[in-house]
Order: C-alpha cells, then sequence, then structure tokens
C-alpha cells in the first residue's frame, strides 16, 4: 500500500494554530488553563491556546473535528472536580457570592466576574453542598446550576426560601437546557429565583445581574 493510500491515523488531526500558523496535533495537545467556560486546546509551536481566536476559526475547528476529539473535549470539561476549598465563615469576606455548580469552567468564571465586581465567592459541587454552605456562610447571593447530581438547583432554592434563615438570601438560576420563558416564570414563581441566566454563562450578563440583585460600593 502507497503512503497516499494510507488510512488516516486515528491517533491524530493536525490543525493549523490561529496564532502562529503552525501545523499541531489536536488529538495530542495539552487543554489550556484559561477562565472560560470551555477551556481549548494550546498549540506545541507558540503555547498558545485559541480561546481568543475569531469565533469562525473556533467554529471552523469543531466542525472539522473527528468524534474522537469531541469525545476528548466531553471528558475534559466533564472531569470530576472538587471545588476550591472554601474560607470558614468566620473568616470569610463580604459581600459573598455562592457558586453551585459540577462543572468547574463555570465556576472558574462566575468566581473572576464576581471578584471585579467585590464579591468574595466560596463554591460548591452539588445542591447538597451548596446548601449546606448556604445555611453556614450565609452568602448574599447564590449562583447556582439547575441540573446537577443529589439535589438539584431549583429545588435547592425552593428549600432555602422556605427556611426563614436562609430566605432572604438572592438566588440566581442558571441553565443550558430551560431556556423559555416558561421556565423562566416557573424558576421564579413556584420555586422562588430572584434571577434566571442561560448557558454558555455570559460573564457581562452575570456582572449585570449582580450588580441588580446586590449593589456594592465596588459595584453600583
Amino acid at each position: 500500500m502507497g503512503l497516499e493510500e494510507r488510512p488516516p491515523d486515528p491517533a491524530s488531526h493536525y490543525v493549523d494554530c490561529a496564532s502562529c500558523g503552525t501545523s499541531f496535533n489536536a488529538l495530542g495537545a495539552p487543554w489550556c488553563s484559561c477562565l472560560a467556560t470551555e477551556r481549548t486546546l494550546v498549540c506545541s509551536g507558540c503555547g498558545k491556546c485559541f480561546c481568543q481566536a475569531p469565533r469562525a476559526y473556533r467554529q471552523r475547528f469543531w466542525s472539522e473535528a473527528p468524534p474522537a476529539l469531541w469525545e476528548t473535549k466531553l471528558k475534559e470539561h466533564k472531569k470530576p472536580s472538587p471545588a476550591a476549598e472554601n474560607s470558614p465563615p468566620e473568616t470569610v469576606r463580604h459581600p459573598l457570592l455562592l457558586v453551585v455548580d459540577d462543572e468547574p469552567g463555570i465556576r472558574r468564571m462566575a468566581a473572576k466576574a464576581a471578584a471585579r465586581l467585590g464579591f468574595a465567592v466560596i463554591e460548591a459541587c452539588d445542591g447538597v453542598e451548596g446548601r449546606h454552605l448556604a445555611l453556614s456562610h450565609r452568602p448574599e447571593v447564590i449562583l447556582t446550576d439547575a441540573l446537577m447530581p443529589r439535589l438539584e438547583g431549583r429545588e435547592m432554592c425552593r428549600r432555602l426560601k422556605a427556611d426563614p434563615e436562609t430566605r432572604d438570601i438572592k438566588v440566581i438560576v442558571m441553565t443550558s437546557l430551560y431556556k423559555g420563558q416558561r421556565y423562566r416564570s416557573e424558576a421564579m414563581a413556584d420555586f422562588g429565583a430572584d434571577g434566571y441566566l442561560g448557558k454558555p454563562l455570559d460573564p457581562e450578563l452575570l456582572a449585570t445581574t449582580l450588580r441588580a440583585l446586590f449593589p456594592t460600593p465596588e459595584n453600583p
């Protein structure tokens, strides 16, 4: 069999870097550590990822990506990751945002956006841990995913709002699935949510929502 007749190597998928143009194997490249909802791959030539690449480049990259790369992406972004170690209640700074999400990328992005507004941040991976931290740390605002293991975010919100100890905490529910107006109205009327955001999470929209729910001197 001639070289030109060999089947594609399933362990390689070469692409041109958005920054330097170097051709690198995307299937063997590491993921970046950017504070983004979905991190991207790092070029072996210049060491840059394509998080800031033009939208057209990113769309073409994933439209041409083989199944193996999609599987790697799914595993990378769903990889179990414990929340950051939280400060004890007596030392934590306020105003405080509690981020409850099983996706580490969402927690990183939310923490970065909130820090710019003067919020301290604590994290939880699911609704059970989130409710526990709400009771112990009394955050001013909670940002929670709707669908999570053990206890989903809307039900966590309902329980917190039903408890006199935590009912005044502002709760923002976010979701990639229930985006219609009906679901938004349901989350606010039936579960007591104070805000409702879609995923992928827009950091600017999150900042606007935080400002509206809890204005501070750093967050007018």
